[in-house]
């Protein structure tokens, strides 16, 4: 059962990604960023297309360098689907150890690992870091903290190669978004046009 806070934060990170309001301050003396940042994975999670979703089994999430967002993570997967799907979780101490995620949050100090690893041909993973300059490592979406608040970057670049896409919606709330949207999707406001990246 999940705590008192922890469905705060949960109730918090669904207005925020829903754009219902301004998104709280990270406080760590009321909880951690790690609980903040689990309660965003899955809320933002229902904001990306994954080919052939409707047909896969568990939704798998794979955590490379944060044992503390994997426990979190691992909390709410008993409690909460994501896209209709099971989650399992999975910890990861090196790239050796990734098999293929449906998402891999990678933890702070560890995308330039990213550039050696790539995911199979067959499986989109939705890669998710936590540092500056993190999509240029070959991360989608990338955590920020300004002004004590957990606000996300996009790179529809990253994103568009993985074949995932991501709602205009989210792409909305983005505090940036590099590349330019498929035409299928709505104008971005917030894209940046070329660069990296």
């Amino acid at each position: 059962m999940l705590s008192r806070a922890f469905k705060q934060i949960w109730l918090i990170a669904g207005v925020c990604v829903l754009g219902a309001g301004a998104c709280a301050p990270v406080n760590a003396a009321d909880y951690s960023e790690e609980v903040v940042k689990a309660a965003y994975l899955f809320r933002l999670a229902s904001y990306v297309d994954w080919p052939g979703g409707a047909d896969k089994g568990d939704f798998v999430i794979a955590v490379l360098g944060s044992p503390p967002m994997a426990r979190q993570l691992a909390g709410l997967a008993g409690t909460h689907l994501i896209k209709n799907h099971a989650v399992q979780v999975r910890e990861a101490s090196s790239l050796r150890d990734i098999a293929d995620p449906d998402m891999l949050y990678v933890g702070s100090g560890r995308a330039d690992s990213l550039r050696s690893w790539k995911p199979a041909a067959s499986r989109s993973t939705l890669i998710v870091t936590d540092e500056e300059g993190g999509l240029r490592n070959g991360g989608m979406l990338n955590f920020l903290t300004i002004d004590r608040r957990v606000r996300f970057e996009v790179s529809l670049t990253a994103a568009d190669q993985a074949h995932l896409k991501i709602s205009s919606e989210l792409l909305a709330l983005a505090v940036r978004v590099f590349g330019v949207p498929q035409q299928s999707r709505k104008p971005c406001a917030n894209c940046a046009v070329g660069g990296a990246p």
